[in-house]
Parts: structure tokens; sequence; C-alpha cells
């Protein structure tokens, strides 16, 4: 066991931290001052999550969709779910699913 933990953001996915960020205008994450510095390589990962999901666009900015996404307390892939869902008319469907996956 180590002497000193690691800080949970060095070790954890960062795809919800990221998005929240680039909803409140911060895009330079490479250079932003973390307390604990996440390794660079799990930024990198979360903004290839995040434009897989569609939340960001070929620049890394927000998209419409990325915004939605945002507002809701959740992972990001849960989000775009229940958004599509939502657009596909099974919305309370999705809900229940989401409720029993974060249970």
């Amino acid at each position: 066991m180590l002497p000193v933990s690691v800080p949970e953001i060095q070790r954890t996915n960062l795809a919800n931290t990221v998005l929240l960020l680039k909803a409140m205008g911060i895009n330079d994450l490479i250079n932003f001052e973390f307390m604990d510095p996440p390794p660079v390589q799990t930024l990198i990962a979360a903004l290839e999550h995040l434009y897989a999901l569609s939340a960001l666009d070929d620049e890394g900015l927000l998209t419409r969709l990325g915004r939605k996404m945002a507002e809701f307390p959740m992972e990001p892939n849960l989000a775009k779910m229940l958004l599509t869902a939502a657009d596909l008319g099974c919305g309370e469907e999705m809900i229940t699913i989401i409720a029993m996956l974060t249970a």
C-alpha cells in the first residue's frame, strides 16, 4: 500500500468532470491549474469519450447536445441515453433503467 493515497482525480474517469468544466467555459483543460493534476492521457481519454458521445465537436468545443448533457447530474453516457430516449418517446422507461444502473 502506498504511504499516501493517490488523489481521486488521478484515478477515475474524468468524462463528467471534463463535461462540467467545458460547460463552465473552461476549454484549455491541459493547462488548467488542477490542485492535483490528472495524467494528460486521462484527460485525452475523457475528451475522446465525450467526442464519441457527440458532446464535443471537431474542435473540442461543447455541442448543443453536450450542453444539455452537462445539465444532468449523471455520467455523460447516461445523460445521452436519457436525452436520446426522450427524443424516441421512451424517456420514462429509460429513467427506470438508469435508476437501476446507478442504484
